[in-house]
């Protein structure tokens, strides 16, 4: 497969090169057949298929607290106490000063907006590179079509 090193996302996923020579990669792979070929690159697919349902599921776990953060944020405006509980996770309870709260809201909403932005690329990038993977079936399969046919003609 045509995995490019050089080129990785963020999150070390590594771009697929479009294969324009399906015999050179046939011979660099080691001399497979056409069907190991598509098996391999099959392989890959499954790969980023996976990859992709990862960042999808991650996506939304962090995109599902985004309302709730700014939810809590809008309540601190509204608060006239000097203090604040907010549940920080595993039954975690903590006094805060209106400041602190706001404060530490705002980071946390700001922090699940950049990450779903990171998501989205990534999720872009992991797509476009499902898609030069399917093309690079089609190559292989084709090219073994191909030989097929002038094999059965001769």
């Amino acid at each position: 497969m045509a995995l490019s090193a050089e080129n990785v996302s963020k999150r070390g996923i590594p771009e697929v090169k479009v294969l324009e020579d399906v015999e050179a990669y046939l011979k660099r792979e080691g001399n497979i057949t056409v069907d190991e070929g598509v098996k391999r690159i099959e392989k890959t697919y499954r790969t980023y298929k996976f990859v992709e349902q990862q960042i999808l599921t991650e996506k939304a776990r962090i995109a599902s607290r985004i309302p709730d953060l700014k939810n809590s944020l809008q309540m601190i405006e509204i608060l006239e106490n000097n203090a604040v509980c907010l549940w920080l996770g595993a039954n975690v309870m903590v006094e805060f000063t209106l400041e602190e709260a706001r404060n530490l809201l705002q980071k946390s909403y700001d922090q699940a907006n950049s990450a779903t932005e990171l998501l989205t690329k990534e999720l872009g990038f992991v797509k476009d590179q499902i898609t030069t993977t399917e093309v690079n079936m089609a190559h292989v399969y084709n090219y073994g079509v191909r030989i097929k046919k002038s094999e059965s003609s001769n």
